[in-house]
């Protein structure tokens, strides 16, 4: 069974929060009084100086000021939880992380810093979008980028669309398309090897091919975090060069995961992939690891034997986070 998705969130989310409550907590003035004032009333010259104030004059002595305080205070809501977390100390898988990006959408356009529109290698070399020969839509450069709620839309519709097609015969040739599509990538912005790689990620249900990818400078290594397509989702992983591929392909029925939120993650060390939906493992792969960095692709469209029902469709992101471990 899935953990739900936003008790999964909901979870991470509280232990980053408390994470940094309890850094701000460690450096703040009132542990420091607090402390101050424990060694002080602990201290054995304390215990000197009370020893020698008069039973009837002690409560109005600085000595007996300072023992009221300490005692509130260690009874106090936050000394407790700090003690007390401290000595659990759950944060040392989180201690282990640097996070290296961190996209949430709140703007209603792309950072252009971050995000470019179209396939990189179509930048590359015919400096133009292009759409592959089994597509049905267009990939367009950034016309088809919406935004709702804080959250980016990658929209497949109907529409005429003219641009370059790659044909295995013949190479790139311009043709008019009835249906636009496209992506988003971090092809020119970021760039990681190992690491761990999430998104949170709703995938319309219907026949528009959809997925969370990464691939390097070359056309393989090339990893689906997730695809969707024909009703599966797919965790896919090719690797090897041209002249000798190798692949894995995993799959499952797609309904439950199709118009919902999930997140979706990449776990990759230089010996292992394990993909995980909602922190549970989907698949694990320890051959043919890439060992090159890899940039983050987020792309929709319409394949050839596609059903057209069901457009205009969208694929929706709330937020994408990378994380790398500390020192590496």
């Amino acid at each position: 069974m899935i953990p739900g998705t936003e008790k999964v969130e909901a979870a991470d989310d509280q232990l980053r929060a408390n994470y940094q409550a309890y850094k701000d907590y460690e450096t703040s003035d009132e542990l420091k009084h607090y402390l101050d004032l424990e060694k002080e009333v602990k201290s054995s010259d304390f215990a000197l100086r009370k020893k020698k104030i008069k039973k009837s004059e002690y409560k109005d002595s600085a000595e007996y000021h300072k023992e009221t305080e300490y005692a509130v205070l260690k009874k106090s809501e936050k000394v407790k939880w700090y003690f007390k977390t401290k000595k659990k100390y759950p944060f040392k898988e989180i201690e282990r992380w640097d996070l290296t990006f961190d996209e949430k959408f709140n703007e209603s356009k792309l950072d252009g810093s971050k995000w470019m529109t179209q396939n990189y290698w179509g930048e590359k070399s015919v400096e133009e979008p292009f759409a592959m020969e089994d597509d049905k839509s267009f990939p367009t450069n950034g016309e088809n980028i919406e935004f709702y709620d804080n959250k980016v839309r990658i929209v497949t519709r109907a529409g005429k669309a003219e641009g370059l097609v790659w044909r295995s015969e013949q190479g790139f040739v311009r043709e008019v398309f009835d249906y636009t599509s496209g992506m988003i990538s971090t092809a020119r912005s970021f760039k990681q090897k190992y690491g761990v790689f999430n998104a949170k990620i709703k995938l319309a249900g219907g026949s528009v091919a959809q997925a969370f990818w990464m691939v390097s400078e070359t056309m393989l290594p090339h990893i689906d975090v997730v695809r969707f397509e024909n009703g599966k989702i797919y965790s896919n992983f090719f690797w090897g060069n041209s002249s000798s591929p190798h692949k894995a392909l995993s799959k499952t029925g797609g309904a439950k995961y199709a118009d919902e939120y999930f997140i979706y993650t990449l776990e990759w060390t230089p010996n292992k992939l394990t993909w995980k939906i909602n922190g549970k493992v989907f698949k694990t792969q320890t051959s043919g690891v890439p060992q090159e960095e890899m940039y983050i692709n987020f792309s929709s469209n319409l394949k050839k034997d596609a059903d057209e029902n069901g457009l205009p469709s969208a694929m929706e992101i709330d937020w994408v986070r990378v994380y790398k471990l500390k020192g590496k």
